[in-house]
């Protein structure tokens, strides 16, 4: 199958996250199993990506006319597109020549509160619903059960596919842990989403009873003017510190308001690091699949648990190997077994693909050229 996915951002973009993960990791498998991918988003350059190619499409918020005219102009070169939604999507149904599986992580839903802007804060959640509604009865891909149930109740009729995010087990190999206890917390530092300021809470809270306690917090972002004591920031760490960083702590922890999954949850997991998690949408369910703990959303409740667990570091390890054998049942192979599943019922039973002639003509020429 020749695949386009349209998406806001690129594998390189400066703010790419768990979603850009995902996509690159889904393509990747989609290519290695024989199928061509092309990925239009916002990129400063184009070129192959590990056998995918890689449109560079402008920037926001011209990329999604951009994207629009694309696909109207190669439609020939492809069997069928994917529209990914981040909180708006290509608005492929109004018009797409191709068939059209829509792929959406979460809606914002409850992150817009926590939105700096007060604008966006008060129209964010009209405008959401507004921009998704001509997706509804678009078949679909999500990340979690969690996000398919409330697709649902938000008048979600299309089919449904729920493809997890994978791992490769054999990146994972958990060195000794450190000799202190270690939290981490992992998730960009200018999200209000992720609820940096509660993570910073629950380890000050823990410092009461553990003064000895550290936290690591890793991702992208400008820190805190401030750094509290015992907190070490890891900016923009590669893949493989990450890792490393991960594997190294005691416990994570996790506040997010919501997640369409909770990725980190799984990467921890899978270095031999438990979880403890505020219970939100997907981050639950994340640590659910792995036997982390759930608290409710507070610090407070978070910092007891916490430190109950680094109080017993021979319970951790045993929490720890039981998540990481738990973890290596979430792999890209099975992902892109629910991949190819929706892409096959997408093309065969939603739409109709475009009648191509025997000559693609000038328009198929350029394709070609492109492709």
């Amino acid at each position: 199958m020749r695949l386009l996915m349209l998406s806001w951002r690129g594998p390189h973009h400066p703010a790419a996250g768990g979603a850009e993960v995902y996509t690159l990791q889904v393509l990747r498998e989609l290519v290695r199993r024989g199928h061509s991918a092309t990925w239009f988003c916002e990129q400063s350059t184009g070129g192959m990506l590990e056998g995918i190619r890689v449109v560079a499409g402008g920037t926001i918020p011209g990329l999604y006319l951009a994207g629009r005219r694309f696909l109207r102009r190669y439609a020939q070169a492809f069997d069928a597109v994917v529209d990914q939604i981040n909180v708006c999507g290509f608005l492929t149904p109004l018009g797409s020549p191709l068939p059209i599986l829509a792929l959406i992580h979460q809606r914002a839903a409850d992150i817009w509160r926590y939105d700096r802007s007060p604008l966006r804060r008060y129209i964010g959640p009209a405008a959401e619903d507004l921009l998704l509604r001509p997706y509804r009865r678009v078949p679909f891909v999500t990340v979690s059960r969690t996000s398919l149930a409330d697709l649902r109740t938000r008048g979600w009729t299309g089919s449904g596919h729920v493809a997890y995010n994978g791992i490769a087990p054999d990146r994972y190999a958990p060195p000794p842990k450190e000799p202190v206890p270690t939290l981490v917390f992992l998730g960009r530092l200018q999200a209000p989403g992720k609820r940096l300021e509660d993570a910073l809470a629950v380890h000050a809270l823990v410092r009461k009873t553990i003064p000895e306690a550290r936290l690591w917090v890793l991702g992208r972002g400008t820190p805190p003017e401030r750094t509290p004591a015992g907190v070490t920031f890891f900016r923009d760490v590669d893949d493989r510190r990450r890792d490393e960083l991960l594997a190294r702590a005691w416990l994570l922890i996790a506040t997010s308001v919501r997640e369409g999954w909770g990725r980190m949850v799984l990467e921890a997991a899978a270095s031999g690091t438990p979880c403890a998690v505020y219970g939100t949408p997907g981050l639950a369910e994340a640590a659910a699949a792995v036997e982390g703990v759930v608290v409710e959303p507070r610090p407070e409740a978070l910092a007891r648990v916490a430190a109950d667990h680094l109080r017993a570091p021979e319970r951790l390890m045993s929490l720890g190997a039981r998540a990481a054998g738990m973890a290596r049942h979430f792999n890209w192979r099975r992902t892109g077994d629910v991949w190819e599943a929706a892409l096959s019922a997408c093309t065969q039973k939603n739409h109709n693909p475009i009648e191509r002639p025997p000559s693609a003509g000038r328009a198929g020429n350029a394709a070609r050229r492109l492709l």
